[in-house]
């Protein structure tokens, strides 16, 4: 994990330092703050929620293949944590996006091969209401009916595989040196269409590339370029996008325009050469 601009200033957590040494803040989030140990071996992700997402995230490690990098999820200090063996690297950038690929390709095949039940589209149907109500006064019409097209059709209705749902740049990173990659923060894995954690990474991760260059590399990951394949990844696409705008609209409304300018336009670029029938 790389250090960013956080006050180097030792953590007070009495039980957690005294078992793994003095903790400095290392990085933030949203909901969480992470801190490296002294030997920078460890790092400590302290939860603020209170929600039981340190025990989540451990086990969705686990279910993913990466439990080797978990050491403890406990409760102490007054927070919940998840301790963890340091991965040295940094979050990807534009020009790491090629070397990349191919681990990011194994690690999402295996991680999307185990399925469980079906995709809850009731829980799309709410999703593109909320959307709508939201984003009406904007013209976006051609992306609600490349999702809601395939819907009514029943083309979305698939089997769900594990997935982590949360696939943009800061959340994977590479090792410089040797190209080894790490995907971090698996507190919002779930079960759901594979395709749409591969819509997640292109508009979170591999947008970071010209037009042409992230949909060759999207393109790339899909498990196959069948028309229904290509139809249902252009409606997630699509939704993906409108979820963007829904999130900068209701939390970072001064940057909206700037991002439904770059996002719709880019994703606009996608539909146009994808199949829509």
């Amino acid at each position: 994990m790389p250090v960013k601009d956080v006050a180097p200033t030792a953590a007070s957590f009495p039980h957690l330092s005294g078992r793994f040494g003095p903790l400095t803040p290392m990085d933030q989030g949203m909901q969480s703050r992470v801190y490296v140990t002294q030997g920078g071996e460890t790092v400590v992700k302290v939860y603020r929620n209170h929600q039981g997402d340190h025990r989540r995230e451990a086990q969705n490690l686990r279910r993913a293949g990466m439990g080797h990098w978990v050491i403890d999820a406990l409760e102490a200090d007054g927070v919940e944590a998840l301790v963890m063996r340091r991965f040295h690297g940094q979050p990807l950038q534009a020009a790491d996006v090629p070397r990349a690929l191919p681990r990011l390709r194994e690690i999402l095949s295996s991680l999307h091969r185990e399925q469980q039940g079906v995709v809850n589209l009731p829980k799309v149907h709410e999703r593109l209401r909320r959307f709508r109500s939201a984003l009406a006064a904007y013209p976006l019409g051609d992306l609600f009916g490349a999702v809601e097209g395939p819907l009514e059709l029943g083309l979305l209705r698939r089997p769900a595989s594990f997935c982590h749902l949360d696939l943009w740049q800061d959340n994977i990173l590479i090792d410089p040196g040797s190209g080894e990659v790490l995907i971090i923060d698996w507190t919002k894995a779930a079960w759901d269409d594979p395709l749409r954690d591969l819509a997640l990474l292109k508009t979170g991760t591999l947008d970071l590339l010209p037009a042409d260059a992230s949909l060759e590399a999207a393109l790339s990951l899909l498990p196959d370029h069948e028309p229904a394949t290509l139809r249902r990844y252009r409606a997630y696409l699509a939704l993906t996008t409108l979820h963007d705008l829904y999130w900068f609209l209701m939390n970072e409304p001064y940057e909206f325009d700037v991002q439904r300018e770059r996002k719709v336009r880019r994703t606009r670029h996608a539909l146009a050469r994808l199949p829509s029938a």
